[in-house]
């Protein structure tokens, strides 16, 4: 075994990674309209349907929706948003469908000498989400957003409405939806700051920087960092969150690592007596989950649909400060 090769196993074992994106946790202000959003609008499936939680799943993308009053993309902001990806064939059938339940979009805009098409849009609780078409949309000509040297400016305000509209019987409409994730983007208080985090104490890849926007790959998922004054989830709230997978044998050194970068995290606690998982922030306070399906062998605290009494503390899991390696 060669040196490079050593000192890459050594990596591997020293920094456990997520194995993969379960799901995107989000707040409804109401569950019945948010159901009906993710299902009969967008065609996704419904997995789970409990009085105070449900669960949609699109192909890889799974959309878990919660009561909460507030806690979504705030009115003026681009992040944090969740991005489905779209064939370019279904992309106007869904604005179409979108806009006959009363849903505002926008024109389809894109980037200079970049082929993707996209557009945002709201479900009924405020939570934007995008239509990401990476090739081969040509149905209309595309508006040249601002920041790419064009001229087309978004107002997301106008993107938030209060309830969805039952389409006119005459509507003939498509049946087309999204396809899985593609990625999501979350506001961050320091792109840099974030980066370290995620690459350093996750494990993440860099897969695109630029002075206004860094990419990063952590668990084979796409995750885009952007500057914001704000978006993360607050700091007494339970939602938006965002889940990993992990495998059991990695879920308590992935906690020791992350307490050894300073950064609080809460019991391991099951849901299911099954199941185990563990929340913790990121630097800008956005919250995370790691989550081990089966087969953990460590102390596990039950929670209440567990038959236990254990409620995460997510409030003590905010920091002001962490053992951030750039600094």
């Amino acid at each position: 075994m060669n040196s490079q090769t050593a000192q890459s196993q050594d990596i591997r074992t020293a920094v456990p990674t997520p194995s993969g994106l379960s799901h995107i946790a989000i707040p409804s202000r109401d569950l019945a309209q948010s159901k009906q959003f993710f299902v009969d609008v967008l065609g996704g499936s419904l997995t789970v349907d409990e009085p105070a939680l449900a669960r949609v799943q699109f192909g890889n993308f799974g959309i878990v929706l919660a009561p909460q009053a507030g806690g979504a993309t705030p009115a003026h902001a681009e992040y944090p948003h969740y991005a489905f990806t779209v064939a370019p064939e279904k992309f106007i059938g869904i604005k179409q469908r979108l806009e006959a339940f009363g849903v505002p979009t926008h024109d389809p805009w894109g980037r200079m000498n970049r082929p993707h098409a996209l557009m945002y849009f709201r479900d009924p609780s405020g939570n934007q989400f995008e239509l990401f078409c990476p090739s081969g949309f040509n149905a209309v000509p595309l508006r040249l957003g601002s920041r790419a040297g064009g001229d087309y400016v978004i107002d997301f305000a106008a993107l938030c409405y209060s309830k969805l509209q039952k389409p006119g019987t005459e509507t003939n409409l498509p049946n087309v939806g999204p396809g899985g994730y593609n990625h999501m983007t979350l506001p961050v208080r320091d792109m840099h700051e974030a980066k370290r985090f995620f690459v350093t104490v996750l494990g993440g890849k860099v897969a695109f920087e630029r002075p206004e926007h860094i990419t990063v790959i952590v668990g084979g998922a796409e995750i885009g960092l952007s500057s914001e004054a704000g978006g993360w989830t607050a700091a007494d709230a339970e939602y938006p969150h965002y889940t990993f997978f992990v495998k059991s044998e990695d879920l308590i050194p992935l906690k020791q690592r992350l307490e050894n970068y300073g950064i609080p995290t809460s019991d391991v606690w099951s849901r299911n007596g099954i199941d185990a998982a563990m929340y913790f922030r990121d630097p800008s306070g956005t919250l995370w989950e790691l989550y081990c399906e089966s087969g953990f062998k460590g102390a596990v605290r039950r929670g209440v649909s567990a038959d236990g009494d254990y409620m995460p503390n997510v409030t003590g899991l905010n920091y002001g400060a962490w053992k951030d390696p750039g600094k």
